[in-house]
């Protein structure tokens, strides 16, 4: 199975996942909200990488999903948090009312914000963007797995010049490791594709460009293989 068809298929788990958390999210069952939260930015992940506006429009759909389920997942982690710091750090010998009324704040504002989830699933945006990503399912084949790779190398290059800025060595070795092997399989993956045309003519670019091809298939599968040499090279990249 190629690297192309397995992220085919990722994505299009992710969708069915996303539209069956539908009922459950309803009914705000527990963790149903974080889950469906979680598959929204795992598919914003990817879809940027799909083309055509099916996918563009689905990704601005999502980003407004995300947001309502947002509201409410930040709610029951403030809930969660209230309970666990006044049963570390209340007054044992005080009044309950106030520690009560901050669990009671904490808990109509969560069911308030999930009634504006669920006023979005009976409103014709949501109905758009289960039908956009039904569409998006249907040609999701055509993710490049070497594009994906590449998307992750800026993200890499990113959590390096972040973690420099703040001074946190530790990550930014790691954003580095991650960035230059990334980059050193493209490098082989786009020197062998250079080399197809002529490769055809001259059987010594042949065994450059099957050498390169090679390493590159092997690199694709171990930034982690990799990581120690490509840390120690960490300084001169750009």
């Amino acid at each position: 199975m190629t690297a192309e068809s397995l992220l085919g298929d990722r994505v299009r788990d992710v969708i069915s996942e996303l539209i069956a958390a539908e009922p459950e999210v309803r009914r705000n069952t527990d963790d149903a909200v974080h889950r469906a939260r979680t598959l929204t930015r795992r598919l914003r992940a990817f879809l940027p990488l799909v083309p055509g506006r099916d996918a563009e429009k689905a990704a601005h759909g999502l980003e407004r999903y995300g947001d309502v389920l947002g509201a409410v997942r930040d709610l029951e982690v403030r809930q969660k948090l209230v309970k666990r710091l006044l049963a570390e750090f209340g007054d044992d010998g005080g009044s309950d009312d106030v520690p009560q009324r901050l669990v009671k704040a904490v808990k109509r504002e969560r069911r308030r914000a999930h009634r504006e989830v669920v006023r979005y699933l009976d409103g014709s945006k949501y109905r758009k963007l289960v039908d956009r990503l039904e569409a998006v399912r249907g040609v999701v084949d055509v993710l490049d797995a070497s594009e994906v790779r590449h998307e992750i190398r800026k993200h890499a290059r990113a959590l390096r010049y972040l973690a420099e800025a703040l001074g946190d060595e530790q990550a930014a070795a790691a954003g580095a490791a991650l960035q230059d092997a990334i980059g050193d399989q493209r490098d082989h993956l786009l020197l062998s594709r250079w080399l197809d045309a002529e490769a055809e003519s001259d059987e010594s670019i042949r065994g450059v460009r099957d050498a390169a091809r090679r390493q590159a298939e092997e690199m694709s599968g171990g930034p982690a293989q990799r990581g120690g040499s490509a840390a120690s090279d960490a300084g001169s990249a750009g």
